[in-house]
């Protein structure tokens, strides 16, 4: 069963799994597997988490993706964000996050959970949809960084001194 969504695109949409299952592994200490396998008929390329939490991942990519992002951005509340809306409206792929097994169940709002999806999120500046919870968790785009007081004094400073420098009179 579908536990969770990692929406995201246009940007990353032909991102490989082996990209994901890399970043997974790497930064994110994630045991896995990574194989093709065959949903509803076409085949897909699936990474099975194992640790430090058990799911299943694929990607899913195309026109479908876009309409589906489309509908839940007409179902957002009137006091979401614009720019989640927004984000959501551009995206052309997602991560979906399933049951590892049949008989095991995959929680995405534990903190164990938690703490491998959002960081995935961060990476590829994904929103993530918990389907269970029914709740979206997105990160706002960095503002542009701001020039610290110490480096504007000094500037300013350094225009002053540039002002007040002894002018030579001719003699």
């Amino acid at each position: 069963m579908i536990r969770a969504r990692l929406w995201y695109g246009p940007a990353g949409d032909r991102l490989p799994p082996e990209r994901v299952a890399q970043y997974l592994r790497g930064p994110l200490a994630c045991t896995l597997g990574l194989r093709e396998c065959n949903l509803d008929g076409a085949w897909h390329s699936e990474i099975q988490l194992t640790a430090p939490i058990k799911a299943r991942l694929f990607l899913e990519r195309g026109p479908e993706v876009s309409g589906e992002a489309a509908d839940l951005v007409s179902r957002l509340p009137a006091s979401a964000p614009p720019a989640l809306a927004r984000r959501l409206a551009r995206c052309t792929a997602r991560l979906v996050v399933s049951d590892p097994a049949p008989d095991t169940h995959f929680s995405p709002g534990v903190p164990l959970s938690r703490s491998v999806l959002l960081p995935l999120a961060f990476a590829i500046d994904a929103i993530v949809e918990d389907t269970e919870a029914g709740r979206l968790s997105f990160y706002a785009p960095p503002a542009a960084p701001r020039t610290p007081l110490t480096a504007r004094i000094g500037r300013i400073l350094s225009e002053i001194s540039g002002l007040m420098r002894p002018r030579r009179h001719p003699s």
